[in-house]
């Protein structure tokens, strides 16, 4: 994929020259330290100064996102796909034996010859059904029965791939009702126990059993051994 900055349409650029050209004066030092003091011609070209600061920061962004997000791993099994009826002439059959050999040790049979011979029944049987045809992993399921159990696995491993990062943002967004500025201090155990606490609130906690642990660790100034008072 090839972008190019220069299509990109500049109308009304002109009127905003002035504003510009004062704003990167600003920004510009003797000695660089940050990204955005450019060493462009901003009184000639400001359109130098978008691409260097805004513009290609961003496709690095975008660039170093993808690759998360699509790892080699995930690029490997992707051909899985085509075990999805809707999507059975979207991937050859040598590539989606490819994909399924990095799932050789989950398989009941990993003889190439054996998963070749079943995705191209699995394929000859869609071919004949023009109606009703399943659009996932999880609707395909049904249709395996006991003649397609490798395509099962397959299409089991590719419904369960992770397809976003909602529990990581939980686990980023649990962390910071915990530790804000009130508790910039407190230690890396205590941290965990709570955030903990925080995820599983599922969890019963015996708080008697919390308490008598709490005031046997060392002594005391308050005495803890009957709370029922």
């Amino acid at each position: 994929m090839e972008i190019k900055i220069d299509n990109f349409n500049w109308t009304g650029l002109d009127a905003f020259n002035g504003y510009l050209i004062g704003l990167i004066l600003l920004a510009l030092s003797g000695h660089q330290t940050k990204r955005n003091n450019i060493n462009a011609n901003v009184n000639q070209n400001p359109m130098e100064w978008f691409k260097i600061t805004i513009f290609i920061p961003f496709l690095d962004h975008m660039i170093q996102e993808l690759k998360s997000r699509f790892s080699d791993k995930f690029v490997k099994v992707i051909p899985l796909e085509g075990l999805i009826p809707i999507h059975k002439d979207s991937y050859s059959t040598e590539a989606i034996l490819n994909a399924a050999m990095f799932y050789d040790q989950d398989l009941l049979s990993n003889s190439d010859l054996v998963l070749k011979a079943e995705i191209n029944l699995w394929k000859t049987k869609w071919n004949k059904i023009e109606t009703n045809i399943p659009h996932t992993a999880v609707t395909s399921l049904p249709y395996c029965e006991e003649y397609f159990p490798n395509i099962k696995i397959l299409l089991q491993l590719f419904a369960t791939l992770p397809v976003s990062t909602a529990t990581a943002e939980r686990s980023f967004s649990t962390l910071r009702r915990l530790k804000n500025y009130m508790r910039s201090t407190m230690t890396e155990s205590r941290l965990n126990g709570l955030f903990l606490l925080n995820i599983h609130k599922d969890k019963d906690i015996d708080i008697d059993k919390v308490v008598d642990q709490f005031s046997r660790k060392k002594r005391r100034r308050m005495q803890m051994e009957d709370w029922s008072i």
